[in-house]
């Protein structure tokens, strides 16, 4: 187990090393709840848990919503989109619609934005948790204990904590 946590905290830290794009991805939420839109939070099917556990949060901005379907009516352009991804799903449905609503969105992702098979809007931001798989060794060289839904759950926190200085500064 403490191989474990010790790993895990080296992938924590290469997500505490995107700056940038928490700072970026932060400001561009905050835009929704700060003005007059909602921030709603999409996952990918293995991430749709987390999704509802940080629309959930205490830290998250008052009124933020758990986005299952893209609707005739929401979300709109003064609303922004948080959407959590996993290696292997497929991001193109959900970033298209909300591209074709012009929906702001911040994508957090254990891989590249190079890697996403989608194009995101120069001022949409994509968080990358630097996930790879397992990162406990087995007797047989094989990796598990994949650590994505928690880096996912971490880069989360981050950006609310960071939104959350920045909506106070507004009021």
């Amino acid at each position: 187990m403490k191989v474990f946590a010790t790993q895990l905290q080296g992938v924590f830290n290469k997500v505490l090393e995107e700056e940038e794009a928490v700072e970026d991805g932060s400001r561009l939420l905050a835009q929704g709840p700060g003005g007059t839109g909602t921030l709603w939070i999409s996952g990918t099917a293995s991430m749709e848990g987390n999704a509802i556990t940080l629309a959930s949060h205490p830290d998250a901005p008052a009124g933020t919503k758990v986005l299952q379907n893209i609707g005739p009516t929401f979300p709109d352009s003064n609303d922004r989109v948080l959407v959590l991804a996993e290696k292997g799903e497929s991001l193109t449905t959900i970033v298209t619609d909300l591209k074709q609503k012009e929906v702001p969105v911040v994508v957090i992702a254990p891989y590249a934005e190079e890697d996403g098979e989608v194009e995101l809007e120069p001022t949409d931001v994509w968080l990358h948790t630097h996930v790879r798989g397992g990162i406990v060794p087995d007797e047989d060289g094989n990796r598990m204990g994949s650590p994505s839904a928690l880096c996912t759950l971490f880069a989360g926190q981050l950006l609310f904590l960071n939104m959350r200085e920045m909506l106070e500064e507004l009021d």
